[in-house]
């Protein structure tokens, strides 16, 4: 890793908010993207839960911080998507966006929340 070098972020790019269940739980994942030439391309992903200061909203915005900056040294979401499992919520969460990231951006968001499970058994999207 003699050659990596994080990407330089711009002050104010595109974001738009996702809402999920996992668990049971309520989600709301922030992506911020940028637009070129090239396609999209996600940089950062905020994940927190509707209850603030717990411990698991704790955990998720340390998770977040940890696949942006992944996704900032260059680690494609798909890589992140794979790395983090879908036993875990966060995994849930990136998995979900990785897989449905063209109709996010798009705006084209279900009427129904989609509910995800991580348990094994669960991995389909109810």
């Amino acid at each position: 890793m003699n050659n990596v070098s994080r990407m330089e972020i711009p002050n104010r790019m595109r974001s738009i908010n996702v809402r999920m269940l996992i668990d049971d739980q309520q989600i709301v994942s922030t992506v911020d993207y940028l637009i070129d030439n090239v396609g999209v391309t996600p940089v950062a992903i905020w994940v927190k839960t509707k209850k603030s200061e717990s411990t698991l909203d704790r955990e998720l915005r340390s998770s977040g911080k940890a696949v942006s900056l992944l996704l900032q040294f260059g680690c494609s979401l798909k890589e992140i998507s794979e790395t983090f499992t879908r036993d875990s919520y966060i995994g849930s969460a990136v998995w979900y966006i990785n897989k449905n990231l063209e109709d996010i951006i798009a705006g084209n968001q279900p009427d129904k929340l989609p509910n995800l499970s991580t348990q094994p058994t669960g991995y389909t999207i109810k």
